[in-house]
């Protein structure tokens, strides 16, 4: 009986020891497993506070960008409103289509340099923005400037012919010769006498031939030719068309001078 309770008793002592040691054991096993995931609630706290510093930096690039855009968009403006004023000293005319032009141009620019009211996280929407912006900006300073082509604006101007009057002889019919008539006594020797009596007196000197009677050409009467005076034009220069400039207008923008 008394070996019994011995022997109990040192059953109980063994137990115990063994409990302690088991316990030992666990706390052993558990303080490394508690080290390890301290040191990854460490590391990712890390990675977070990297992650916001890296988001940090991203942003003010952003910023700083986005500021750049607008000094470009600010030097723009003041070269489109030099260029406004000087076609305005030159070109009154077109005055309300290029203050229309540079005012659609001002607004254009200004939309595009407005920035985003939500800043993206994403650096591709980023790049896509200064994309825009540079292609803007590079667009409106290559535009060229208008040169003007003046053509010359013409008319006709008609020129009468130029002269003046003088007197001029019109005739009313040519000069003329009137041949002259008379009856004469013909002797058939060929002579002519103005009466018989003289023809008899040619018998009695010794021509024995015949007479007849006929008309002899005895001599011509000249005429003069008949007219009158009257006033005649006379031309001293043709009549003429002239070509006049009458301005000069752009063949591009219609602007006249």
């Amino acid at each position: 009986m008394k070996w019994f309770k011995e022997h109990k008793k040192a059953a109980s002592i063994g137990l115990f020891l063994l409990v302690l040691v088991l316990i030992g054991c666990g706390v052993a096993f558990s303080g490394p497993g508690n080290g390890s995931d301290q040191k990854e609630q460490k590391a990712s706290v890390t990675d977070t506070k990297k992650e916001t510093a890296e988001e940090k930096k991203s942003s003010d690039a952003e910023v700083k960008k986005e500021d750049a855009v607008k000094e470009k968009v600010s030097e723009e403006k003041k070269e489109t409103k030099e260029e406004a004023k000087k076609e305005e000293k030159t070109e009154k005319k077109d005055d309300t289509k290029k203050t229309g032009t540079a005012s659609a141009t001002a607004t254009t620019k200004k939309e595009e340099a407005k920035p985003s009211s939500s800043k993206s996280s994403s650096s591709s929407s980023t790049k896509k923005t200064e994309t825009k912006a540079n292609n803007s900006s590079s667009s409106n300073s290559s535009k060229p400037q208008h040169t003007h082509t003046w053509v010359a604006q013409t008319k006709n101007v008609y020129h009468e012919a130029t002269g003046h009057y003088e007197n001029k002889w019109v005739e009313d019919s040519a000069a003329w010769d009137e041949d002259v008539y008379a009856t004469k006594v013909i002797c058939n020797c060929g002579a002519v006498f103005d009466s018989v009596e003289a023809w008899l007196q040619h018998t009695d000197e010794g021509c024995h031939q015949g007479y007849y009677v006929d008309d002899v050409k005895t001599g011509t009467v000249h005429h003069e030719a008949t007219g009158h005076n009257e006033q005649k034009w006379v031309q001293d220069s043709a009549a003429w068309t002239e070509t006049v400039i009458t301005g000069y207008k752009c063949s591009g923008c219609g602007a006249k001078k």
